[in-house]
């Protein structure tokens, strides 16, 4: 056996007395948190190799002393501590050979191993930290020679070039990683509280991002909280950081590691080509494989292996250990590579951070097409315009529409409109083609505020012109009005004419290669399905979307990835599918928070309802007073939220009882709130107009209610918007009842029933439920055959439905019942909805089922 290990041994807590259960092992501190999670499977594990490969502080040790003290009885427990440093391989056979007390022979040692008749559990901890492949070939022959008795435990910062893969087809591998080693949210609480701390739920999830669960930083954080009254945030362990850091990784590298290595932690991101071009051409991208193989805090940036970084936990600490004009260096170095890589995002990001600004600027004019709709683009030149000089920002044409696009993209109106006016001191132009084309882009810009200001009207004008008038090179431009004359025609009602208009605008978007721009035609035709009631086709669009979007763009965070997270999450809500619903919001919110996108609103709001459906009316309106001050935080005009603001509160009043209340805001609204919708939410303006009708029949104020909610179901009914048409017959059946109508108001109610289920409008008709549990039982009395699906169907419909079920064409169907032709397909429509088929023969097979043929 070895003595005692000398290594300095950082203990999760404070060391007081304790003794190993084995001579030789690593010994556990008091207070140890023992993870089961861990260790269990470690021990359970019927293999030959046991690999722990993680980076400096990872917990290898105190977790290879954990499983030691489960020991079995009768197995011999050996450790090995090779402390990291490079040794021949003659020295790692004297030293084994001295831990099996065996001798110094090299054949005993092979022997030994080969023919151990007991059990044997021999832990080599702190592996060699640089490449030997002498020392790994010996260790693989080791092994795979050694007796089925003997169990290798091997921790070390990097991956040895052993046999693994045919390790783990014979199931002779157990393998954990630096993922795997990290301490979740829950063990980081347990650890805190150990030592009587106890941070609140946020401050705990900012600490567990911060460290990303590291146990050394976890331990050198509890070392920095003592003395403190209230437990800061992990910045506070940023000295002992580095002086852990340079201690346990900095001191033991050549010098120019520790060039490359701070040079990498100034990039969010790296690879071969990059470290070429930074570090020197023929040399970088050797250096960065040799960082990269010593487990040196680097791990891949995404999920195809090729692009890697410097784990946030140590990449600020590293990056501040160069000094800032060679840090400004590398930023201008970095901008040259994403410049001849086409990379005008990256280039400009790091053309800022290195105090370029004639480049930054002259990189922002290039800024084209669809750049504004991938990654944090949109936020990143919102950050810009606070990092340049304004003066140089609006000193020319293209700088000045890039900034009033993001402006007006981001929600910020009136800063939009000002930078729009500015368009003028560049008239005229010298060359007539670019005054024209400077004439489009204002109407552009002017046709969108108007759009997003509620004012239709000037809004269908200046769009209808930009369209019409912009040329090829404004693209970007050209779609951007597409997408918001689609919106319009939905808002208005003329859903053929928003399909025909989509359809062309995704077929320019394709023509351009525009993935971000096909996205948004994509989100607007699933806002047509939505409205006309057809869930399942919307959901399956967008999970194809979402697909799409991962696959081109990778796991960099995209806002219109997020965007579709959470449409999805509002299609997912109205299907009653409650617990998918809230993870997509919290996805979809999540994503496009990290890109600064105002539509994280939606999440919001979402989550609101969800807290609604669950009875949690206090969580609800907190969230959404959180989204009211997001929106009035990042200055995003009224205009485009007030009204979904509203509407969140108006029901949570309903569920609450307050019909006053809600009626008094509702009654309060400009009459543009309940003509216009704003973008995202083409029919708003029409649920305001429900809410309202249903305020009124829950004050009493039945006459305007009936009337009102008459008026808006055969508004939803001619523009074919199914979806607000089911929702609001269950209201108008609500009105009919109590206008003593009860025949009305069953039959309107039976509609709505079978309309909801044919749809999958699950949340719909679980409201009404809720609302009005009364006549949701009155709707299915036992034993009245009003449940079945043929109760749904009025007199006429039954005739028409038996017609075709004996085979009968449309034509014959109209001779025989004296009707017209038009008459007997909107009969055939409503029998679909209210049987829940989609198709002729499906009914007719439903009405054998029901004794009609």
């Amino acid at each position: 056996m070895l003595q005692k290990n000398n290594k300095p041994y950082v203990p999760m807590f404070e060391p007081q007395t304790a003794a190993s259960t084995h001579s030789g092992l690593a010994r556990l501190a008091p207070g140890h948190l023992w993870r089961k999670r861990l260790s269990e499977p470690l021990l359970a594990a019927d293999c030959r190799l046991r690999l722990l490969c993680a980076p400096a502080g990872s917990g290898k040790s105190a977790l290879l002393g954990e499983c030691a003290q489960s020991c079995p009885p009768g197995v011999r427990a050996v450790y090995l501590n090779l402390r990291g440093k490079a040794l021949s391989t003659e020295l790692f056979l004297q030293q084994l050979a001295s831990a099996l007390a065996v001798g110094n022979d090299t054949d005993q040692v092979r022997r030994a191993l080969a023919e151990a008749t007991s059990g044997l559990w021999l832990f080599i901890d702190d592996y060699p930290r640089f490449p030997d492949p002498a020392l790994d070939e010996l260790l693989n022959e080791l092994i795979h020679a050694a007796s089925a008795q003997v169990h290798w435990w091997l921790a070390g910062r990097r991956r040895p070039a052993l046999q693994l893969m045919r390790l783990l087809l014979d199931g002779e591998l157990f393998e954990l990683g630096s993922s795997e080693l990290a301490f979740n949210q829950q063990e980081i609480a347990e650890l805190l509280q150990a030592r009587g701390l106890q941070l609140p739920r946020a401050q705990l999830k900012q600490l567990h991002a911060d460290t990303q669960g590291w146990c050394a930083g976890l331990r050198l954080y509890q070392l920095a909280l003592k003395g403190q009254a209230t437990p800061p945030g992990f910045e506070v362990a940023d000295n002992l950081l580095y002086e852990y850091l340079r201690r346990e990784l900095l001191d033991g590298l050549p010098a120019h590691w520790h060039q490359a290595l701070f040079t990498l932690a100034q990039l969010p991101c790296f690879d071969a080509g990059l470290s070429e071009h930074l570090l020197g051409v023929g040399e970088g991208a050797e250096v960065l494989e040799q960082l990269n193989a010593c487990g040196l805090f680097i791990e891949p940036a995404g999920g195809d292996n090729q692009a890697l970084r410097v784990q946030p936990v140590v990449r600020d600490i590293l990056a501040a250990q160069l000094p800032e004009a060679l840090a400004k260096a590398v930023c201008r170095k970095a901008c040259q590579w994403y410049v001849s890589q086409d990379n005008l995002r990256m280039a400009l990001a790091f053309a800022v951070r290195a105090e370029q600004v004639e480049m930054a600027a002259s990189l922002m004019q290039r800024f084209i097409g669809d750049y504004l709709l991938q990654g944090r683009s949109l936020a990143q030149v919102l950050e810009w315009r606070r990092e340049l000089p304004l003066e140089l920002l609006n000193s020319t044409p293209r700088l000045l529409l890039l900034n009033a696009w993001a402006l007006m993209l981001s929600g910020r109106l009136d800063e939009a409109q000002r930078l729009t006016e500015q368009l003028a001191r560049f008239m005229p132009q010298a060359d007539p083609l670019r005054q024209f084309e400077l004439i489009a882009q204002w109407k552009a810009l002017c046709g969108n505020i108007a759009f997003h200001r509620g004012q239709g009207e000037q809004a269908r004008q200046w769009l209808a012109e930009a369209v019409a008038e912009l040329p090829e090179r404004a693209w970007g431009q050209r779609l951007f009005c597409f997408a918001l004359q689609v919106d319009l025609a939905l808002v208005e009602g003329q859903l053929d004419q928003a399909l025909a208009l989509n359809r062309q605008a995704t077929k320019e978007a394709r023509q351009y290669a525009s993935l971000a721009m096909e996205s948004v035609m994509a989100l607007g035709h699933v806002k047509l399905l939505e409205i006309r009631g057809e869930l399942l086709r919307a959901e399956t669009l967008l999970k194809r979307l979402y697909t799409e979007l991962t696959n081109a763009w990778g796991a960099e965070s995209s806002p219109m990835r997020g965007r579709v997270q959470l449409r999805r999450a509002t299609i997912l809500l109205q299907q009653g599918r409650y617990q998918d619903a809230e993870a997509a919001y919290q996805s979809g919110m999540l994503e496009c928070q990290t890109c600064g996108d105002a539509a994280a609103f939606w999440g919001h709001l979402g989550l609101a309802e969800l807290d609604a459906v669950q009875g949690d009316l206090a969580s609800a309106f907190s969230r959404i007073a959180d989204a009211e001050r997001a929106m009035q935080y990042n200055h995003i005009n009224d205009t485009i939220y007030q009204g979904l603001i509203l509407r969140a509160k108006a029901r949570l009043w309903l569920h609450q009882g307050r019909a006053e209340q809600a009626l008094k805001a509702l009654d309060a609204l400009p009459p543009l709130a309940l003509t216009f919708s704003p973008y995202g939410s083409p029919d708003l303006h029409l649920r305001l107009q429900l809410l309202k009708g249903q305020a009124a029949l829950a004050t009493g104020a039945l006459a305007p209610a009936l009337e009102g909610l008459a008026a808006l179901h055969a508004l939803a009914g001619r523009q074919g918007r199914w979806a607000l048409a089911c929702e609001v017959g269950f209201s108008l059946s609500e009105a009919l009842h109590a206008d003593n109508k009860p025949a009305q108001a069953k039959q309107m109610l039976l509609e709505s029933l079978g309309q909801a289920r044919q749809m999958g409008l699950v949340n719909v008709e679980r409201a009404f439920t809720r609302r009005n549990p009364a006549m949701a039982r009155w709707a299915g009395e036992p034993g009245s055959h009003e449940g079945e699906p043929v109760a749904l169907l009025s007199r006429r419909e039954l005739d028409v439905l038996k017609l075709i079920a004996q085979g009968c064409s449309n034509q014959q169907i109209a001779e025989s019942l004296f009707i017209s032709l038009h008459t007997v397909k909107t009969h055939a429509q409503r029998i679909n909805f209210k049987l829940g088929v989609e198709r002729r023969t499906q009914a007719v097979a439903r009405a054998k089922e029901l004794g009609l043929n």
